[in-house]
């Protein structure tokens, strides 16, 4: 059933995946929602996700608000020196492939040097958004007492899950699907 619901949500995507990761692919943010796709409104009782402007490494600024207007978001913290992270990597990636077009995934490091972050999201295979936020306030507005943290924000901004020390990705990949209307 997740994956007939993956199907619905990957709709759009094109045909076929290469097996590296371009430069052009790294840093990539989704296009327009494809038609079709509609996501569940959270509960009532969800509490709004802390607003965040965030400068990417590519030195685009990303306001997340104008993001969680037209689809789920989903913020990975973490740092270059978190085994964790690395280890947790490889399979968000997986969801991140699924996904790619109709969720936006973020990732966020606070403490790791830029080069570092650079060297991370390439030696990860990264493709998804990042940011490095050296005052620690997307960290500290989202309670990461320490890396990972991951985050889901529904479509409307609310905060609907997050996952100290991180989440495998079939949970991950359940959680989204869980998100589309059926």
């Amino acid at each position: 059933m997740r994956r007939a619901v993956a199907g619905l949500l990957a709709a759009g995507l094109a045909a076929g995946a290469l097996a590296g990761c371009s430069e052009a692919d790294r840093g990539r943010m989704p296009g327009p929602v494809p038609s079709g796709v509609e996501f569940r409104t959270a509960p009532d009782d969800a509490p709004p996700a802390p607003p965040l402007t965030l400068e990417l490494t590519d030195g685009t600024t990303l306001d997340l608000t104008e993001q969680w207007g037209e689809r789920p978001v989903v913020l990975v913290f973490f740092e270059t020196w978190c085994t964790r992270c690395a280890d947790q990597q490889p399979p968000i990636n997986d969801v991140v492939e699924e996904y790619e077009d109709t969720v936006l995934f973020v990732g966020i490091a606070n403490l790791s040097d830029p080069a570092d972050v650079a060297t991370y999201v390439e030696d990860h295979d990264i493709t998804y958004p990042v940011a490095v936020e050296p005052s620690g306030d997307a960290m500290l507005r989202y309670a990461v007492a320490e890396p990972p943290l991951v985050a889901l924000v529904g479509k409307d901004g609310s905060l609907l899950r997050g996952w100290p020390e991180g989440v495998e990705g079939d949970e991950l990949a359940t959680a989204i699907a869980d998100l589309a209307v059926r």
